[in-house]
């Protein structure tokens, strides 16, 4: 488990926060009002996916227009062949708290 502090207020001035982690680099960003934690890079060619699309519950990268459910990082259209990881985190008064699992997984949809 792993304390990120000040991420509610920061959420409210940027849609995107990018962090550095032990587990690499991951983006927090909100949907329906709850904050998702989701690998930063595109499962596909790596791309930054600080950039993506929200479009409701839905993440398109931006070079290649894979697309995933923000929710649980499944693919909903490639051309990615993985799913994006995505760790479960809840707010804390102004702090986020994320479960980092022992090794990140990705959804794979299977």
């Amino acid at each position: 488990m792993t304390r990120l502090e000040g991420i509610r207020e920061r959420l409210s001035e940027d849609p995107v926060v990018r962090v550095e982690t032990a587990h690499g680099p991951y983006v927090v960003r909100l949907v329906g009002g709850r904050p998702v934690v989701h690998h930063a890079l595109c499962p596909h060619r790596g791309g930054p996916l600080e950039d993506a699309y929200q479009v409701g519950g839905l993440l398109i990268c931006a070079w290649h227009r894979s697309t995933f459910r923000a929710r649980d990082g499944r693919t909903v259209h490639g051309p990615a062949c993985s799913g994006l990881p995505v760790v479960p985190a809840r707010f804390d008064g102004p702090d986020l708290v994320v479960d980092w699992p022992e090794e990140p997984s990705d959804a794979t949809g299977a």
